[in-house]
C-alpha cells in the first residue's frame, strides 16, 4: 500500500513539474482534433443523423489523408447499410 502511495505521489508531483494539473485527462480524439482543426467525431455523427433521420450508426472511424473525412457506417430505416463520408473539418456530410 504504501509503494502505490508513494508511485502516486511521485506522479502527481512530476504532473504538476509538466505544468499540466494530475486530473486533466485529454481525449485523445479531441487532442488530435484540436491540433488537425478536426471536428470532434460527435459532430459527424450528428450531421449523418440529420442527413438519415431515423438512421442506426454501427461505426465510425477517421480516415487520414490530405482531405481527412469520417467514414461513418450507418443502417437506414428501410434496412440498407451505407457508408457515408463526413467532412473532418467543416462536419458536413460528402454527397
Amino acid at each position: 500500500m504504501t509503494r502505490i502511495l508513494t508511485l502516486l505521489l511521485t506522479l502527481v508531483c512530476a504532473a504538476s513539474l509538466m505544468g499540466a494539473p494530475a486530473h486533466a485527462a485529454v481525449h485523445k480524439d479531441q487532442a488530435y482534433s484540436e491540433a488537425q482543426a478536426i471536428v470532434p467525431m460527435s459532430v459527424a455523427v450528428s450531421a449523418v443523423r440529420q442527413a438519415y433521420p431515423g438512421a442506426e450508426v454501427l461505426s465510425g472511424r477517421l480516415v487520414n489523408g490530405e482531405n481527412p473525412y469520417y467514414m461513418i457506417r450507418i443502417l437506414t430505416r428501410e434496412g440498407r447499410r451505407l457508408d457515408v463520408r463526413v467532412d473532418a473539418q467543416s462536419g458536413r456530410v460528402r454527397r
